[in-house]
């Protein structure tokens, strides 16, 4: 019969057992790495996203989190018992929303002003033709909604400054149609500015959350119809 393991000895071979499993599930180790190169490994990803921009990073993020996810499952089921019982009788925080925050706190609250500005700037790109990658906006978009408790995330750090960056882009956009159109009352311009509503709704349904829907048709209503009008209205006067 194996003997009694202090609680030292066991919290660290508990410790190297879970290390191991998340670096295996992060893909940085495969089951015949060395487990101490492989622990330093996984506390360094952090760091390494600091060093990319761009779609890399949201490509970055997705993939981190989908493996966090997957930690997360695997380390709940692993202490079963311990969150079932003591953590419940304790009214302790259950262990997976404290593993979920952790990657919010530790991860995601430094890189998001980086990330949102990044998916702004591709939306925009699109909105001036280029082609993106909208399924990969789609999934960093769900990671947002996904690690919040509830929408704040999405709403604060992500569709605040989206809604500023829209007005913004319209407001440029109407000032620029008014002028080659002659008019915000002319059928040339309406036709645009209908244009424009319908592609924003087309975004909607394919990664914007649709909570966002009539936010973002009031911004466009406000820019592509109300303020064009008084504008040319005032001109006029």
């Amino acid at each position: 019969m194996a003997g009694i393991v202090d609680f030292e000895e066991g919290w660290r071979l508990l410790a190297t057992s879970l290390a191991k499993q998340r670096s295996i599930i992060d893909g940085s180790m495969s089951k015949s790495s060395s487990e101490d190169d492989n622990m330093q490994l996984y506390m360094y990803v952090l760091p390494s996203m600091r060093q990319i921009n761009g779609e890399t990073l949201l490509k970055g993020l997705v993939d981190r989190w989908r493996n966090h996810k997957k930690i997360v499952i695997s380390e709940t089921r692993f202490f079963f018992y311990l969150d079932r019982y003591y953590i419940l009788r304790k009214s302790l925080v259950p262990l997976e929303q404290l593993n979920l925050c952790s990657f919010r706190d530790q991860v995601y609250s430094e890189l998001k002003d980086k990330i949102t500005r990044t998916v702004v700037d591709m939306i925009n790109d699109e909105r001036d033709g280029k082609v993106i990658d909208r399924d990969l906006l789609k999934d960093v978009l769900d990671v947002y909604v996904q690690i919040g408790l509830g929408m704040e995330c999405y709403e604060v750090d992500f569709e605040n400054a989206f809604r500023e960056s829209t007005r913004n882009y319209y407001s440029n956009k109407a000032q620029t149609s008014i002028l080659e159109c002659n008019g915000a009352d002319s059928p040339e311009y309406m036709l645009k500015a209908v244009e424009c509503l319908q592609a924003e709704l087309e975004r909607v349904s394919h990664y914007l959350h649709s909570s966002t829907e009539p936010k973002l048709m009031q911004d466009l209503q406000s820019e592509l119809m109300i303020t064009p009008v008084e504008t040319h209205t005032e001109e006029a006067d």
